[in-house]
Formats: C-alpha cells, sequence, structure tokens
C-alpha cells in the first residue's frame, strides 16, 4: 500500500492555556479535493501551519513522506513585494528551492490558470486583495505541488473571480491533491470529495464526503405546495401516493422539488449546534 501525502498522528497544539488542537488524526492522499470545515476558532489554520511545519507541535507527530517541498500553500491574504510585477513574483516563487517536475506550471500556465495573464507585467502594488489570491495561488501552482493547501480561497473574491477558482479547484484534482477550508459548505459540498471536520480543537470527521451525508443527515422529502397553501412532505417510500395525489389536484399544483440535506445540515448536526 502506497505512502500517504501527509499524515497527522494525535497532534496536539497548545497556545498558554488555548488547547488549540487536540490529538487530532488525520491522513491525506490523493488525487483529490478534501475540504477542511469548522467555525471560526476550531483550529482549521492552525492544523495547516502545523502540517507546513510553522507551528511546533505541543504532542504527537507531522509525517510528510512526500516532503515538505511537494506542498503547496496560499494564505488567505497572500502579500507579495508590491513592487514586483506578476511575473516577477511567479518567477521569485519558481526560483525558492529545488526545482520541482518538468515545469508543467510555467509562469504564463499559471497566471492564465487564475486569470491574471493579461496583468503579467503589473506591479502587486496595484493588485486588490482578491487579485492578490490569485496571484498567491498562481505563485504556489508554479512550484509544481503534489499537494495544494489553500486557506479560505475564495473569501475576497467577487462572484466571477470566485467561480473562476472553485472551477480550477475542481480540475486541479484530477491532478493533485487540493485541500481548502472554506466557510462556505455549499462550495465544499459541490467540489470536496473528502472532509475533514474540526470543532474546538477536535477532528468530528475524517473520511469521505457522501459517507458524512448519509451518517448525519435524514434522506431525501417530498415537498408538494398546493395553491390553496396545502404543502405535502412525503419520505422516499411514500413518494408513490403523494405523487398520486398531486397528479389527481394538478390543477392546483403550485411547486413540487426533492429536498435534499445539505452539507451544512450534515455539518450543525455532527458538531451538535445550531446554525
Amino acid at each position: 500500500m502506497a505512502e500517504p501525502h501527509l499524515e497527522v498522528a494525535d497532534v496536539s497544539v497548545r497556545f498558554g492555556d488555548f488547547l488549540a488542537l487536540d490529538t487530532v488524526s488525520w491522513t491525506v492522499d490523493g488525487p483529490g479535493v478534501v475540504g477542511l470545515i469548522g467555525l471560526n476558532g476550531a483550529g482549521k489554520t492552525t492544523l495547516i501551519r502545523t502540517v507546513l511545519g510553522l507551528q511546533p507541535v505541543t504532542g504527537g507527530a507531522v509525517r510528510v513522506p512526500i516532503g515538505l517541498d511537494a506542498l503547496g500553500y496560499c494564505p488567505d491574504t497572500p502579500g507579495f513585494e508590491p513592487w514586483l510585477s506578476a511575473r516577477e513574483v511567479l518567477e521569485q516563487s519558481m526560483a525558492i528551492g529545488p526545482a520541482r517536475g518538468a515545469g508543467a506550471w510555467s509562469a504564463d500556465a499559471a497566471l492564465a490558470a487564475v486569470d491574471l495573464e493579461r496583468h503579467a507585467h503589473r506591479r502587486a502594488g496595484g493588485f486588490s486583495r482578491g487579485m492578490l489570491q490569485r496571484l498567491g495561488i498562481a505563485a504556489a501552482l508554479v512550484r509544481e505541488p503534489e499537494v495544494l493547501i489553500l486557506d479560505e480561497p475564495t473569501s475576497a473574491l467577487d462572484p466571477e473571480g470566485r467561480a473562476a477558482v472553485l472551477g480550477l479547484i475542481r480540475d486541479l484534482g484530477n491532478r493533485m491533491t487540493v485541500v481548502f477550508s472554506s466557510h462556505l459548505l455549499a462550495d465544499v459540498e459541490d467540489l470536496a470529495d473528502r472532509l475533514l471536520v474540526l470543532h474546538r480543537g477536535r477532528a468530528v470527521f475524517a473520511g469521505e464526503t457522501g459517507e458524512f451525508l448519509d451518517e448525519h443527515t435524514a434522506a431525501p422529502t417530498l415537498r408538494i405546495a398546493m395553491t390553496d397553501g396545502r404543502i405535502i412532505e412525503a419520505e422516499q417510500p411514500q413518494w408513490g401516493p403523494a405523487l398520486a395525489d398531486a397528479s389527481a389536484n394538478s390543477g392546483r399544483l403550485d411547486d413540487i422539488r426533492i429536498v435534499r440535506p445539505t452539507l451544512t445540515d450534515a455539518f450543525f448536526t455532527a458538531i451538535g449546534e445550531k446554525p
């Protein structure tokens, strides 16, 4: 069996009296997209910093068999020297440490992937926060990572930029492992095939997204609304009779839909709190 890309084993991190991570265990292999979710203060950024070797652990251990050079990272608010152009930022990133891979991600390819190719010669000091975030992703890509870690990659993006970055994450998941944290659980549900759910420093769940939904949500419900205000709700075994009732009263049918529990529903059920 192949070794994982990275392995977190019973890791704890303490800041004074505050236990930021409490015996968290997590294994990442690939390719695919892994969603890292939790409320503010759950330990997501601390875990990322621990994996990157930026945060000492109080207990447990982190192993990165592929090597730290194989990890790419973009924080939620990346910063660059303001006098560097976008292309120079990427060239600088490529020059740090030993060269990796066969150069599949050239500066031009990475800028195009994040829709910044027309800004290649513009100074980073004139970039908006959203543009800086996309430039940070490009700077990680040119390092040819096997695991790309993105901390809140869409937090500063407008709707168009957000859609572009989410599409990029989906595509990258076919060729590498992408770990991304987000408070936008609809995005995580759409993209992530695996999850790590943190709550108050502890790992509530680590595994397949579908498994998490199955464990923490009810079955889909058929909901039929009639023009007279009557609502018919039925669980799956009763869909046939409910649809027959709606068909017999089709002239008064206002709306019909299948209501499926979401990742948001499952998340708050898992942590035992209300949204």
